[in-house]
């Protein structure tokens, strides 16, 4: 192999990471599936087998159906940021009295307020930070989803003590449940688990 010719060589085009599904086809979506060459992502966005399944990914495929000026949030922010729990949904927090876009079969939204420095820009998609995240996932998912959710953010990084300053910040329902929830997960870390830690699900997701 001749270096010198190298750089006269044709660059191959680089092969994108992701495939949606409107731009191949509903038979060949599925083929390619079938074939082993996608893998399913999220919604009708799909990754190349070969391509890392990163937090930028996962990002744009939720933010298909985000409205203007959102933030990923709970339980798809937590998906984003661990790869754990590919919600059904994409749960996302537009500001009070903003508009919402319209339904969406495959998004939620809630109306809530989220401090400049609770949002992170994941593949230059607004979501919130892990302490934020997590906070949002102890104080309203169900106990099943918590359990999972939340060790997966710990692991990512997450302080659960900055979760916790957080929740000190908010107002309104299910606080004590999600501050218990916190402090068995960072007892948990510790080593050490108090008796009767665990928490019930809130009795709203709202």
């Amino acid at each position: 192999m001749n270096a010198r010719l190298d750089a006269f060589r044709p660059v191959p085009p680089a092969r994108p990471a992701t495939v949606r599904r409107p731009d191949v086809g509903d038979a060949a979506w599925h083929g390619l599936h079938r074939d082993g060459v996608l893998v399913p992502l999220w919604g009708d966005l799909a990754r190349v087998v070969d391509a890392a399944e990163t937090p930028g990914l996962r990002a744009a495929a939720l933010a298909a159906v985000m409205p203007a000026r959102s933030v990923l949030a709970r339980a798809a922010a937590a998906w984003v940021h661990t790869g754990t729990g590919r919600p059904a949904r994409a749960e996302v927090y537009v500001r009070p009295g903003a508009r919402h876009g319209g339904p969406h079969p495959r998004r939620v939204v809630h109306e809530s307020t989220v401090a400049p420095e609770h949002v992170v820009l994941v593949g230059g998609v607004p979501v919130t930070s892990l302490a934020r995240t997590a906070a949002d996932v102890a104080r309203w998912l169900p106990d099943a989803a918590a359990r999972s959710l939340l060790p997966a953010l710990r692991d990512g990084g997450l302080d659960p003590d900055e979760a916790v300053r957080v929740l000190d910040g908010q107002r309104g329902r299910h606080l004590v449940v999600a501050r218990t929830r916190l402090a068995a997960l960072r007892d948990a870390d510790a080593g050490t688990v108090r008796p009767g830690s665990a928490a019930p699900a809130p009795p709203s997701t709202r």
